[in-house]
């Protein structure tokens, strides 16, 4: 067996996680106050904007492309999200953006974003989520986000009174080739107790 003499990186880039904001349409139980909350305001285009050339300002000197990972909150709440990506894409030296959405835009939404955007990561939240709407939009997405250039991803979260449903999202995701994973959630986080019962069970294989 060969040692390993050292590892380096394929490529330099300049990866940043960017939390748009706390805002969200959904109010899972185990997601923390300091993630999400109903009230917060959406940055606008410009103090984005602002943001962006401030971070640029600081890093630019590097000479690295960057990978921008852009989280929430719900990131598509902010309806500034799709005009902001377009303006990084188009002016900055952007080489990837990925965000995380729990999936509740609009498909035609998200098709504009599959323009800007080269990686999409669904997140299943039973609480909340249509099945069938959602499981519809990431089999559309992912005939349009074709790796290696772009991809779809499912977040199937681990919750504890969805375990049937869970069964049925992996059955679902490998009949369609969707890559998926199972994600664990920390209940020390938890807001609440209860399970609210809003969304929909009615996916079918």
């Amino acid at each position: 067996m060969n040692n390993i003499i050292s590892i380096r990186p394929v490529e330099k880039i300049f990866s940043i996680t960017w939390m748009l904001g706390r805002r969200c349409n959904y109010d899972c139980m185990y997601c923390p106050s300091e993630l999400h909350d109903k009230v917060s305001k959406h940055h606008d285009l410009i103090k984005l904007k602002e943001a962006w050339k401030n971070i640029h300002r600081q890093t630019g000197t590097k000479q690295m492309p960057y990978k921008i990972s852009f989280t929430g909150g719900e990131v598509t709440a902010n309806k500034n999200l799709l005009p902001f990506v377009s303006w990084l894409k188009n002016n900055y030296n952007v080489s990837s953006i990925l965000i995380t959405t729990n999936g509740s835009a609009g498909l035609k939404y998200y098709e504009k974003l599959t323009n800007y955007v080269d990686s999409i990561s669904f997140s299943t939240h039973t609480e909340f989520m249509n099945e069938k709407v959602f499981f519809q939009k990431a089999v559309a997405l992912n005939k349009i986000m074709i790796r290696p250039k772009k991809s779809l991803h499912v977040n199937i979260m681990d919750e504890y009174w969805a375990k049937e449903r869970i069964k049925l999202y992996e059955k679902f995701c490998t009949k369609h080739q969707i890559s998926f994973s199972i994600n664990e959630i920390n209940y020390n986080t938890k807001t609440r107790e209860e399970i609210l019962h809003n969304g929909q069970s009615n996916l079918e294989i």
